[in-house]
């Protein structure tokens, strides 16, 4: 596992806007102001960065295909919806997508602040919103086929994702699965590696105190394994993993996926 940084997002510089910590991870607050910042810019998903739409897109269309598979693997009738959660959502491209591609689904969506969800609501009721951390904020008599976490596993610790996936397992229903998107895969972790990375973030800090290169500590990158062994350690069988756009030609995204079975 290793730590990495992000000088912006969304082609929108962190500095621009907000304080900027090289050894804290962003919070509520800081979000909150990016997705202020980010709605100031642009006015809907089509305005957000082409290549960012099209790695969503890619991985919406693999979510959906991953629908089918289990509406047809536990014999869900073709009328009856689906029901989904989002850990995560974010803006929302990506449940806009899933929504046009696989429109019999019940969509339930998660995020720490009200401040990202600007679009997302004309098409998510409000009673399927929840606002906080998981699994507190979720209502505890409600269960799910899928849950999924897209992009933001980067930012959680390893044993605070541990405990989240074991304690999102218990408001799956039977045969339900929780899903792990993740565009932050540490494809090898040897000592050379290692010691590299511990250079560049020595350089990093330089860069970042001396003003020229401000940057955010954005989080954790995690190997293969280091993914299977939270999904083991979380109670959950029959783990798979791949990628999204395996097959896909000029895809380009790396998106990794893993997935496991109450």
């Amino acid at each position: 596992m290793r730590r990495f940084y992000q000088e912006g997002w969304q082609g929108i510089a962190f500095s621009t806007f907000t304080h900027v910590s090289f050894f804290h991870l962003a919070g509520a607050k800081f979000y909150a102001t990016f997705y202020e910042e980010l709605f100031r810019r642009y006015t809907s998903w089509q305005h957000l960065p082409a290549a960012w739409r099209k790695g969503k897109e890619c991985s919406a269309a693999w979510l959906a295909e991953f629908i089918r598979q289990h509406r047809a693997t536990h014999d869900i009738a073709a009328d009856e919806p689906v029901r989904l959660l989002s850990i995560g959502c974010g803006v929302g491209y990506m449940e806009k997508v899933l929504l046009e591609t696989e429109p019999n689904v019940e969509l339930h969506v998660n995020e720490v602040s009200t401040a990202g969800l600007r679009w997302l609501r004309a098409l998510v009721p409000n009673d399927n919103i929840y606002i906080g951390l998981p699994p507190v904020c979720l209502p505890s008599d409600v269960r799910y086929d899928i849950i999924y976490i897209s992009n933001v596993d980067y930012s959680v610790p390893t044993r605070e994702l541990t405990r989240l996936l074991e304690e999102l397992r218990a408001q799956l229903l039977p045969g339900g699965k929780i899903v792990c998107l993740s565009a932050s895969l540490l494809q090898e972790d040897t000592w050379v590696g290692k010691a590299v990375n511990c250079f560049k973030i020595g350089l990093r800090c330089v860069l970042h105190y001396s003003g020229v290169r401000r940057q955010q500590f954005w989080g954790w990158r995690r190997t293969r394994q280091e993914y299977r062994d939270v999904f083991y350690h979380a109670g959950l069988v029959n783990v798979e993993d791949g990628y999204v756009d395996e097959g896909i030609a000029d895809a380009g995204f790396e998106t990794y996926f893993i997935y496991g079975e109450e």
